[in-house]
């Protein structure tokens, strides 16, 4: 079967995030059983990545930015990929590529969370006011009928209340690289070490551990956070870490390897995550796999993906974030106890369980529409 898949970044761009390691994971796999897969996306910032390559078997061509790759996947489906594919797999990150409109192929839509008030955290007017409509009003007229992947029953609850009908929408849940049997506690930094790990953007509100981290070191002196990712608030986070008070007690890592970002996982103390939505939380189940507990607000996603007091510990608002991390920074029992059922819960999840699952529900909407 030939899968083409409408995504609008893939992991060598410089902001990739979760929905670019979910697409890749799935993609080799679904190579490995012997399908043909094409990503189109768009560039990364500087534009100078190869326009077509071949990653670990799958075919990854790379045209437009971050709003013009929508036009380019028109142009390019109508003249190279119409006769060649035969499901399509229209990857929404807040705005889908709208192939129900230019194309007849079965279609599967992957929508990672409904974005709704984070259009206008990060975008300026009047294009915050399209995107959210967009999402909430012609992504469902247009997708009605088109079977749905949510990664978490979050996003299933999110789709539903746009009108999507619950039959169409099913979860097909993260995986996780590798699973270990580190016992909690083990191989761990010295000094008291809060990890966060992901992308730098507004919504993912990293300003707030900068903000945190007085009332933390009062509490724990020798703590110290790391802040390892990029994106657009990068600049601005390094800006507000640098003038405070405590900027020797923090450390912008930047963008790590996949090297690197294991022995972060592994090493850390806490890991915490403070967005506002998630539709869920690769690196905490990846940080769980270490033995890692992890700390974020109730939100959605990330109150799926953490077992509260049992792999975690979610928070309703910033003091109690800033106490649940005070509180498992000290209690070293705690940690172990969380990070030996963090390992447990991590277990649950792989790339293979997440491709053969996806891969079904794809292999299925082809059959239906051969009938």
């Amino acid at each position: 079967m030939n899968i083409l898949i409408f995504h609008w970044r893939d992991t060598k761009h410089e902001w990739a995030g979760g929905s670019e390691i979910y697409i890749q994971e799935i993609s080799e796999r679904w190579v490995a059983s012997g399908h043909s897969v094409t990503i189109f996306c768009g560039q990364n910032l500087a534009g100078n990545m190869p326009g077509d390559e071949v990653q670990r078997g799958v075919r990854i061509i790379r045209k437009g930015g971050r709003f013009s790759v929508y036009v380019w996947a028109f142009y390019y489906y109508l003249s190279q990929f119409r006769t060649w594919c035969d499901v399509i797999v229209d990857a929404q990150n807040g705005i889908p590529f709208f192939t129900p409109l230019y194309s007849r192929k079965p279609k599967t839509v992957l929508v990672h969370h409904i974005h709704g008030h984070q259009f206008f955290v990060e975008l300026p007017f009047p294009f915050n006011i399209i995107g959210f409509c967009i999402e909430h009003y012609l992504f469902p007229l247009f997708y009605k009928k088109v079977r749905i992947i949510a990664v978490s029953q979050s996003t299933k609850h999110e789709l539903e209340k746009l009108g999507f009908s619950p039959d169409d929408v099913h979860v097909v849940y993260n995986g996780v690289t590798g699973h270990h049997s580190r016992k909690a506690d083990n191989q761990k930094f010295i000094t008291p070490t809060i990890l966060y790990l992901g992308r730098i953007k507004k919504y993912k509100r990293v300003d707030h551990l900068i903000e945190i981290m007085p009332e933390i070191v009062k509490q724990v002196p020798n703590a110290r956070l790391l802040i390892a990712g990029w994106g657009t608030e990068a600049s601005s986070v390094i800006d507000i870490s640098m003038r405070g008070a405590l900027r020797k007690k923090i450390r912008i890592i930047g963008p790590v390897s996949e090297k690197e970002k294991k022995y972060l996982l592994q090493k850390s103390w806490v890991f915490v995550n403070p967005s506002m939505n998630e539709g869920w939380g690769i690196s905490i189940i990846e940080a769980n796999s270490y033995g890692t507990p992890a700390i974020a607000y109730n939100v959605a996603g990330l109150s799926e993906s953490i077992r509260d007091k049992k792999t975690g510990l979610l928070a309703h608002d910033k003091h109690e974030f800033t106490q649940q991390i005070i509180h498992l920074l000290k209690d070293s029992s705690l940690r172990a106890s969380l990070g030996k059922e963090a390992i447990a819960w991590s277990h649950q999840f792989s790339w293979e369980k997440t491709a053969s699952e996806s891969l079904r529900l794809i292999t299925a909407q082809n059959k239906t529409a051969k009938v």
